[in-house]
């Protein structure tokens, strides 16, 4: 299957670099003391963190490198440009920061409307993707609540 990327040396690039950067974070969780109370341990997060982007990364590499070996298709673009939709994706999370820098909403609530406000944008208000989101926005709002302030005892806004 023909890649979409539009420059596979590129994404080739930017694969690597970021398999150096996860390997300078594994490499730097050696340097982190082991914890007193907390059972996972303090390198668990970064370490595993790590290894996702590392598995991304190449699987990214992998699909850029099929695509240079087929042969070139059309130079027309692969993608509809949507200056708008780039509005979004980088406005809504600023407002799901703010709201809750400022203490307009707590985390759950605030997760809860960026999840569903942000695909329901994205997708052009599309029924079945609302609806889905919005099971996925309460897992998320509900469950990283619990999560977070249970498991991992950290603060959250209230």
């Amino acid at each position: 299957m023909p890649s979409k990327s539009r420059n596979p040396i590129l994404d080739l690039v930017v694969c690597a670099a970021l398999v150096l950067f996860a390997v300078v974070i594994i490499w730097g969780t050696r340097s982190i003391p082991p914890p007193f109370f907390d059972p996972v341990g303090s390198a668990a997060f970064p370490k595993y963190a790590a290894y996702i982007i590392i598995a991304l990364a190449l699987a990214i590499a992998a699909r850029a490198l099929l695509s240079l070996k087929s042969p070139a298709g059309s130079k027309e673009k692969p993608f509809k440009e949507e200056p708008l939709f780039a509005l979004y994706a980088v406005g809504v999370p600023i407002l799901y920061i703010l709201s809750m820098q400022f203490g307009l909403l707590s985390f759950r609530i605030a997760t809860i409307l960026f999840i569903i406000t942000l695909s329901a944008l994205l997708s052009r208000f599309d029924k079945r993707t609302v609806l889905f989101s919005g099971i996925i926005a309460i897992v998320f709002g509900v469950g990283g609540q619990y999560l977070f302030t249970e498991v991992f005892y950290m603060d959250l806004p209230q």
